[in-house]
């Protein structure tokens, strides 16, 4: 037998109540699991929990329903949140103790030879120039050069300037090797000088 439009409302309703706080009636009239079973009256819809095998009188109607549903679907991934903000730098750390010392590096290479130095010893020679009251200066011959020089004076006053210079022009001092020895002097104080070259090849 079918239930009415009315009464199957009342058993909706019934149905709704005790599937929030029905666990306690299920356990108390037997069922287990998690269908309810239940006859419900036909007239007046009065709702009677049963067993899951239990058979309704001619006039009830067995219904059941699930204690709980069926899980839903798994909802869609949420957007992801925004970046934060940078944070800030952090202070800088102390300097590390100093690291020890390398390996000698390998030996340059040689360098050039150098230009071979004025001769001296036997194959010089001392060549004077010729007294005067101002300049004198001593050439030395041709293919040597003046490696050291100096002077004579007929007093203890010293000259003005002692120095390598061309034979040209001798009061220009020049550096080595030089073709002559320069001495100048004083001309107002009524001694001569004479200029002596060391002249070497």
């Amino acid at each position: 037998m079918l239930v009415g439009k009315r009464n199957l409302l009342v058993v909706l309703t019934i149905i709704t109540a005790m599937a929030v706080g029905g666990a306690s009636a299920v356990l108390a009239n037997g069922n287990s699991g998690n269908v309810i079973y239940a006859c419900v009256n036909n007239a007046s819809g009065t709702v009677k929990i049963v067993a899951a095998d239990t058979v309704c009188h001619e006039n009830s109607t067995l219904v059941h329903w699930n204690q709980e549903g069926t899980p839903g679907m798994n909802g869609a991934d949420g957007m992801d949140g925004q970046d934060g903000t940078d944070g800030t730098d952090g202070a800088d750390g102390m300097d590390g103790p100093a690291g020890p010392a390398g390996p000698a590096g390998p030996d340059g290479e040689e360098g050039d030879r150098g230009d071979p130095g004025p001769a001296s010893g036997a194959v010089s020679q001392v060549v004077a120039g010729r007294a005067s009251a101002a300049l004198s200066t001593a050439v030395c011959p041709a293919g040597t050069f003046a490696v050291g020089g100096g002077f004579f004076m007929t007093s203890d006053s010293p000259p003005f300037a002692s120095f390598p210079s061309t034979a040209s022009a001798g009061t220009a001092p020049v550096g080595f090797p030089a073709p002559a020895w320069s001495v100048i002097k004083n001309p107002g104080d009524g001694v001569s000088v004479t200029a002596f070259a060391i002249c070497a090849p």
